[in-house]
């Protein structure tokens, strides 16, 4: 095994150095050099848990296998991910979303950058992080964790490493598509560093990283409006309503900066500083074309189109204005995270810990889109446009016109949409919601070790404090505004054209292209403000406070001849909510406020029963609980008032109707029972584990009509209704039901099975999940957001005398994903199609000579170009509603340390 030193991994429920949520253990001492090595440490953390979990140890300082961590976590046992933009960023444990899941940093709870609870986990590179553990049941002193899993990103200790040590790589990106957009980057650059020393004896420690990442991302979208019938045709076959194709230009650009201070003076007293900041920007260039069709003024051909088997798959639109897109979105975000914790005492009495930290996020989108054709309902001329259906892969189309020519083609409005807003149409639309999200944490704790069966008990009391945020920047927050030319003409020459962006993928050979963000800059548009009032309740706050008391004793005893170990204790957690925002009848705008309090009491049970040196069954019993997604917990609203029935006292004829969220809204609870069977081989050469689990959730969510009390609402007029009871719909606590799954995991070297594959090595896990809860009651077919039925990693690697290559495979099933694919509002479900994503790495290190210590590396993530593939409904394959193509991103870079 390729570890350069002695592994050595201290089993305790409290985290030296960390926040006391923190309950497992802490890989003390170890350095490892190698890919295998990893697995080993990872294997040895494993085995020595005493609650079920995953993990991953970096394989050298500042190198984790994966460019992302949200890539490395995606490979792990019941783990997987939903690509964005090409790459990887939330988690999905056991078929559940990242909402039911909880992402710490060095055992503090961290916040988002979405809507909802869920962590991206891109915000945090993988080079500044020495491990991930992934905590699939629970223990009492694990404050918020998650009813899916806990996911608790480390960084390095640097007394533990006891030595000076630095790190150093660069690598080069570029993307096989190559730059779609004239101005998009296809290629780009990320590098980091990272420091550990020793101060005073060793009695104080530092850790330093700085990473960057200029990454870029390339992709071809299809979408359809949806697939309505023709009525007057056989049949009434379904047809292309219409659709919106684009080409996607990305850049990511992010610059993190990790810090750690540890002070040991003596065994009693131990200081430890956490400091996390990440600076991060993403840019998408998006060009298209959107197509309206039947639903629209175009006009189709029935006397030639082709139907087969119910479906125009071949079809002309006269009277056809296409509306082309110049749109460009960006987002800024930064996450600052800090934490002090102070231990006192030196393990002969009672231990103290105080651990005071902060997380923060402050997020600002913007989404601007600028339209340009050869007409609209005031100027141009019409087209006639062909589709045909294109094998799976959306539509294929061809026109009269051609979209390139830039001297035929002026900024308008071709549809006349937002006509009511804006005189002639508006010419493009621009937002800019703002989101704020803090979370303060407090924590205080004892520990005491004992003799007998009783062999630790720990108490402790953990307060937070969470705030969050999210309104549109304008006026009582509007949803944005209409752009209009600033003149009061309904169309104008193009800005200065910049070059063709090709749709060869959709058959139209160009379209011209010009720079959106500086054409808006310029002032040629004046922005309307959009006074739709049912996007006001989509502003709101909402606050948290959550106090937490846990009681925990860690048990030693035998069964018979069966060691047994183990944890039991539980937590009650007292939650106050509260929320601001405004509820809008018509043009009639108030504020309104809720609040909730209520208590959970969470029990837990953790037993591990060792049957043999290295086999293991453990058992675990628990409570498990998820807080809702904030936005879900918002008090505004969007209502109306029927003055009809003002005079009506029957609430089933209520004057009064609306929805929005509910400040009531309580956690997910599930009663859940894990059982794993571990089998370690000899001297850490893998294991294979077999768990089972169930999930007896007691609630889920669905949005209802619910009785609500309009008392205070405005009722814009002069009426005085009879009551005030109406019925809102909401997200409300409803009916539960269950999940059950089964992981198999693998780890074998080869040498385990033959001398001759020494060096040659496998993981290979697969897990099935089955669900009973159907989240939408309007249409119980459909199933949990983020749920596949089968989920399956792989990875085949060879390592020898600094040569190591390795090739892994990602399988999930089809499931109901969301690909909102940028900005905070709302989610887009659709039925994405089973995909099987190939990545591969192939490195050498020198192990001699004047390059020691310098390695060469070669990644390839999406080697087989694997799109994301929906289709509307489960009705018919050929009903393409979405079609994301990214093609494969390399990197080759140079890593050195010393």
């Amino acid at each position: 095994m390729a570890v350069a030193a002695i592994l050595t991994l201290g089993l305790s429920l409290h985290g030296q150095g960390t926040a006391s949520s923190d309950p497992v253990f802490e890989l003390e001492a170890f350095e490892v050099t190698s890919f295998e090595g990893s697995l080993v440490a990872a294997a040895e953390a494993k085995r020595l848990s005493p609650v079920i979990i995953e993990a991953v140890v970096a394989e050298d300082l500042g190198k984790l296998p994966d460019v992302s961590i949200a890539e490395t976590l995606a490979r792990l046992p019941g783990l997987t991910t939903q690509r964005i933009n090409s790459r990887a960023q939330g988690i999905v444990i056991r078929g559940l979303t990242g909402d039911f899941s909880t992402a710490l940093l060095n055992g503090r709870q961290q916040v988002s950058t979405g809507s909802g609870r869920s962590v991206e986990f891109d915000q945090y590179p993988s080079e500044l992080l020495n491990g991930v553990f992934v905590y699939k049941t629970t223990t009492p002193s694990l404050v918020g964790q998650g009813l899916a899993g806990t996911v608790d990103m480390r960084t390095v200790r640097p007394l533990e490493v006891g030595k000076q040590r630095v790190g150093v790589n660069a690598f080069y990106e570029w993307s096989e598509l190559g730059k779609l957009n004239p101005d998009g980057d296809d290629t780009g650059m990320r590098y980091s560093l990272n420091y550990i020393d020793q101060f005073n004896d060793g009695t104080l420690g530092i850790a330093f990283g700085y990473a960057h990442t200029d990454q870029p991302g390339q992709g071809e979208q299809w979408n359809a409006w949806g697939y309505p019938t023709v009525g007057d045709l056989p049949g009434e076959p379904f047809v292309l309503g219409g659709a919106k194709p684009f080409v996607r230009s990305s850049n990511l650009e992010r610059d993190s900066y990790m810090g750690v201070i540890e002070y040991k003076p003596g065994a009693s007293f131990k200081a430890t500083v956490d400091l996390f900041y990440s600076d991060f920007a993403e840019t998408q260039l998006l060009r298209g074309i959107e197509l309206p069709l039947f639903w629209s003024s175009a006009q189709l051909d029935r006397s030639t189109a082709v139907v087969e088997d119910g479906l125009v798959t071949q079809g002309t639109f006269t009277n056809f204005f296409g509306v082309m897109r110049n749109d460009i979105v960006w987002r800024d975000a930064e996450v600052f995270n800090a934490g002090l914790n102070l231990e006192f005492g030196d393990g002969s009495g009672w231990v103290g810990e105080l651990d005071l930290s902060t997380s923060r996020i402050d997020r600002k989108d913007n989404v601007l889109e600028t339209y340009s054709g050869f007409g609209s309902n005031q100027v141009g001329t019409p087209d006639t446009i062909t589709y045909s259906l294109a094998g799976g892969t959306g539509a294929k189309f061809d026109t009269l016109l051609d979209y390139s020519n830039a001297n035929a083609i002026r900024l308008a409005g071709p549809q006349g949409w937002g006509g009511d807003q804006v005189p002639g149409g508006q010419v493009g639309f621009f937002k800019g919601p703002e989101a704020h999200d803090q979370l303060d944490q407090l924590m205080a704790s004892m520990r005491r070790e004992m003799s007998g069966v009783i062999t630790q008990v720990k108490t402790g009391l953990n307060y937070t404090n969470r705030s969050k945020d999210e309104a549109e920047a304008g006026p009582q927050g509007k949803e944005g505004f209409f752009l209009a030319l600033a003149d009061g003409s309904t169309s104008a020459p193009l800005p200065r054209v910049i070059g063709n962006t090709s749709l060869a993928f959709i058959g139209i050979p160009a379209q011209v292209s010009y720079d959106a963000r500086a054409a808006f800059n310029s002032g040629i548009y004046n922005l309307i403000p959009n006074n739709n009032p049912s996007y006001v309740s989509e502003n709101w706050d909402v606050t948290e406070k959550v106090m937490t008391g846990y009681l925990e004793a860690q048990f030693e005893t035998k069964m018979g001849t069966v060691p047994v170990t183990g944890t039991f204790g539980a937590q009650v957690i007292r939650t106050r909510q509260e929320s601001n925002g405004l509820a809008a009848n018509g043009s009639t705008i108030s504020e309104v406020s809720g609040e909730h309090e209520y208590t959970d009491f969470v029990p837990s049970l953790n037993a591990s029963f060792q049957l043999s040196e290295l086999r293991f069954v453990r058992v675990s019993l628990a409570r498990q609980i998820a807080r809702q997604p904030m936005r879900d917990m918002r008090a505004g609203s969007t209502y109306s008032f029927n003055e009809a029935l003002a005079s009506s006292t029957d609430v089933q004829n209520s004057p009064w109707s609306g929805y929005g969220g509910n400040v009531e809204l309580e956690p997910w609870r599930s009663n859940s029972l894990d059982i794993s069977f571990e089998n370690y081989f000899a001297e850490g050469k893998g294991y294979v584990a077999i768990v089972g689990y169930m999930k007896d959730l007691q609630n889920y969510t669905y949005n209802e009509n619910a009785l609500f009390d309009f008392t205070g609402y405005a009722t814009n007029s002069n009426l005085t209704p009879a009551i005030y009871q109406g019925y809102r719909s909401t997200p409300r606590n409803g009916e539960g039901g269950e999940i059950k799954g089964l992981e198999l995991s693998v780890q074998v070297p080869g040498e385990l099975l033959s001398d001759a594959l020494e060096g040659f090595g496998m993981l290979f896990s697969v897990a099935e999940v089955d669900s009973s809860i159907k989240p939408d009651r309007g249409n119980p077919s459909q199933p949990i957001p983020g749920l596949s039925d089968r989920v399956i990693n792989s990875t085949l690697y060879y390592e020898k005398a600094g040569f190591s290559a390795r090739v892994s495979a990602r399988y999930r099933s089809d499931y109901r994903g969301d690909i909102a694919t940028f900005g905070p509002r709302g989610a887009v479900f659709r039925n994405l199609q089973a995909e099987t994503v190939w990545d591969a790495q192939v490195s050498y290190s020198f192990q001699s000579g004047p390059m020691q210590g310098v390695t060469v590396i070669l990644q390839g993530y999406n080697l087989t170009d694997e799109p994301l593939f929906a289709t509307q409904g489960d009705q018919d394959s050929r009903l393409v509603q979405d079609y994301q193509r990214y093609g494969a991103q390399y990197s080759v870079g140079v890593s050195y340390k010393f």
